[in-house]
């Protein structure tokens, strides 16, 4: 009986420890369910959400709390990019108001970035930086 056991524990030990030693420690940040497919961070209370669109171009999309769409172009915002080849890049962000998505701010798209593996966006709330670190497996 011990002997299967042991057999059982080693044989299964393989399948639930990688779960369990290499969960994602940043998962809570995929916790928010975002409208446009982004990552969703919360900083001075307000989430933004941020991703690429297709063609490079770096977007953010700012809410409140309940995840409704915030109207705040007075927000500066600035993006660093480290890419998983070294290489690091920083964009302004400039609100642009679009007519189905209300305010976006974007940046000039990054050509020749594949992956990238830590974005930071800052964000000038009241004449005070805040910095959200974003993390892309």
């Amino acid at each position: 009986m011990f002997l299967k056991v042991c057999l059982f524990l080693l044989v299964t030990s393989p399948v639930v420890l990688p779960g369990w030693c290499f969960a994602d420690p940043a998962g809570k940040e995929h916790g928010h369910k975002s409208a446009h497919g982004g990552l969703v961070q919360e900083a001075e209370g307000i989430k933004v959400e941020f991703l690429f669109d297709k063609d490079g171009q770096p977007k953010l999309y700012l809410y409140d709390g309940a995840m409704k769409a915030l109207d705040r172009a007075d927000i500066a915002t600035k993006l660093t990019i480290k890419g998983h080849d070294g290489a690091q890049y920083s964009r302004d962000l400039k609100a642009v108001k679009d007519p189905k998505e209300g305010i976006v701010y974007k940046g000039e798209p990054i050509k020749g970035l594949k992956d990238w593996g830590t974005a930071v966006v800052s964000l000038k709330i009241k004449d005070r930086w805040s910095h959200i670190r974003f993390s892309h497996h």
